[in-house]
């Protein structure tokens, strides 16, 4: 009875201690990349190729240089799964168009979200300044930085930087956008009521093409590289290691717009989410939505919107990580 005891308060004494490692895995492979604007969200996007200011103004944004007006913006969105709704996420901006080859403006947009299962949920947010610069007809570039906070249930981190440079270049129909990231590192004094958490979010390398076919078609392809090989974990100043599969850094989409920004636009897009779970060989989603001017005999020219719906996890169950999402989006161009 004493040796069987002894190996049953061993057994619990390890149960202990690795209960922690694996609330941290279901919390790391919570990374999932947000969709900060119903635009980006219809298409699918992470932004690194798209021309209009909808989606640019929350990815690469220096293709805001290729315009030449002021612009206010607002886009709300969440999602649904077993009968359970998120909560709301916000985004925001304003870009000033200083010159035809200059221009500056603030975003605050989630970087990295999730809402499911609700007791993993999690967010990331940056709040930005941003600066735009046309070195010639075709070639932009972007710096986008400042401060940066995540949350999880329970509490919310110390702040940290989130840098990224971006490049656009657009050569009569054809475009080409170049985006990398640094979401930055974070601490959190009382993860789980009394444990002390630090991470460093994974970076992430993004590149896009898309190609203008007519005034009416638009299309589009990105892929992204995101390094979780360079994530690191420390709970209570232990290091933690966790392997990740090759095919969970990689992602992409291809996405299609008909019509026109200032009239009536369909948006479509289907794409690749990374997911770390090894039962979860491909996560995709499918998106649609409508964008155009939002009753131009009333307020006039120049305010747009977009609503748009995208299934994340197709062919997968909601209980294993499948989510239906939705958002909606203001702009006033001036």
């Amino acid at each position: 009875m004493i040796f069987k005891s002894k190996w049953v308060r061993a057994f619990f004494l390890f149960s202990l201690s690795v209960l922690p490692f694996f609330s941290i895995w279901a919390q790391i492979t919570g990374y999932d990349v947000a969709y900060p604007s119903a635009y980006l969200l219809g298409l699918s996007s992470q932004g690194v190729v798209t021309k209009n200011q909808m989606g640019s103004l929350y990815g690469n944004t220096a293709f805001l240089s290729y315009q030449s007006k002021h612009i206010m913006d607002v886009s709300l969105n969440g999602s649904h799964a077993n009968r359970k709704g998120s909560p709301l996420y916000i985004s925001g901006a304003g870009y000033y168009s200083f010159s035809d080859s200059l221009g500056f403006g603030l975003r605050g947009k989630p970087v990295y979200l999730r809402s499911f299962p609700s007791d993993e949920r999690y967010s990331n947010y940056a709040f930005q300044t941003f600066a735009n610069w046309k070195v010639s007809p075709y070639i932009s570039f972007g710096l986008q930085i400042g401060p940066s906070v995540s949350g999880r249930l329970g509490g919310y981190s110390s702040y940290s930087w989130n840098v990224s440079l971006s490049t656009a270049i657009q050569y009569e129909n054809f475009r080409l956008g170049i985006l990398l990231e640094s979401p930055g590192k974070y601490r959190f004094d009382e993860y789980l009521g009394s444990e002390r958490l630090k991470e460093k979010l994974p970076e992430r390398a993004l590149v896009g093409f898309g190609y203008q076919w007519n005034d009416w078609l638009d299309l589009q392809l990105e892929f992204s590289r995101k390094f979780y090989e360079r994530t690191s974990v420390n709970l209570n100043n232990a290091n933690q290691y966790i392997s990740y599969p090759i095919r969970t850094m990689y992602s992409g989409n291809i996405s299609l717009a008909i019509g026109k920004q200032d009239v009536f636009q369909f948006i479509t897009g289907v794409g690749r989410e990374i997911r770390m779970e090894t039962e979860l060989r491909g996560f995709y989603t499918a998106s649609l939505g409508f964008a155009g001017a939002l009753f131009p005999t009333w307020f006039g020219e120049g305010y747009l919107y977009t609503v748009s719906l995208q299934r994340s996890g197709l062919s997968v169950h909601e209980r294993e990580g499948a989510e239906s999402r939705m958002a909606v989006q203001l702009q006033a161009q001036f």
